[in-house]
């Protein structure tokens, strides 16, 4: 029985400790507006993510403008578009933009009315602020026209609206229970191995467990990137930008499952190997004379 007692303890303790990790993260990144938008600052230097944005607002701008004034070209657009994504001014505009992104993603997880206002069916950069800063520079370079253009809200799509509402649930439970999976995590394994008839078994069973489980937290990240990123068809550019921007996002996950996957590796080679060590020393046990 103590011993069953034991194995159980170190398999809920190596299943709650990814939970744990993806608890922190639900909080403190994706929880946290200020951490979010750190997150994915370095993101406004990222050619991919420069030329989604540059394509995405000159489309929006070129073909109001072109029924005002036909003889303006999207090449004329672009140029001054990609001058501005180029710019020294585009990552403050970047961090407006992903502060926007991040009250609507907020709103959706804590369930408020705000979340009815994503249009489409999904959660997407709210590019104005790029575009209200094209519109401007247009006019500086010499084309008045583009001061007539309607206030636009060009957007760029990152997750499906549904997927979101999906994870309500269980997003406000991780953010809860942040502090306490880790605890009762710990407590689990130590608890496992102090009850087990051999302890150095059970320590190798533990390592080998929490390294596993950072290996399936890792399978899910693969899986989780390829089937709820919407598909872009023909737009490069685009798949490549929220590629990236779900990288950085999930950048904390997959440095704290590394680490936690070395702890748990290391832990159970040493330990077998001071066991065989000691196995080696003791000899073969003496006949019975």
């Amino acid at each position: 029985m103590r011993r069953m007692i034991s194995v159980i303890f170190v398999v809920l303790g190596c299943v709650l400790a990814p939970i744990a990790l993806v608890a922190f993260w639900a909080a403190d990144v994706v929880g946290d507006a200020g951490r979010y938008v750190e997150t994915v600052a370095p993101l406004a230097e990222n050619p991919a993510v420069q030329d989604a944005v540059a394509d995405r607002v000159t489309v929006a701008i070129t073909d109001p403008l072109q029924e005002l004034d036909s003889s303006v070209s999207d090449h004329s657009v672009h140029v001054v578009v990609d001058r501005i994504v180029s710019g020294e001014g585009f990552p403050a505009l970047w961090r407006r933009v992903n502060q926007v992104t991040h009250r609507r993603v907020h709103a959706i997880l804590a369930g408020r009315g705000e979340a009815a206002a994503v249009r489409g069916g999904t959660v997407g950069l709210d590019l104005s602020p790029v575009y209200e800063t094209a519109r401007t520079g247009m006019v500086e370079v010499g084309m008045p026209v583009a001061a007539r253009l309607p206030g636009l809200h060009p957007t760029m799509d990152l997750l499906f609206t549904r997927d979101l509402v999906r994870v309500r649930t269980v997003h406000a439970w991780l953010v809860r229970a942040k502090g306490a999976l880790p605890i009762l995590a710990a407590v689990l394994l130590v608890t496992g191995t102090l009850l087990a008839r051999d302890r150095q078994c059970a320590l190798i069973g533990a390592g080998l467990g929490l390294a596993g489980g950072m290996v399936v937290l890792a399978v899910v990240l693969v899986v989780i990137r390829g089937l709820f990123l919407p598909d872009f068809p023909g737009d490069g550019s685009q798949a490549e930008a929220v590629a990236a921007i779900f990288d950085a996002l999930t950048g904390f996950l997959r440095i704290g499952l590394r680490v936690l996957f070395a702890v748990g590796l290391v832990l159970a080679v040493t330990v077998f190997a001071v066991r065989q060590t000691r196995l080696s020393r003791a000899g073969p046990p003496e006949a019975d004379v």
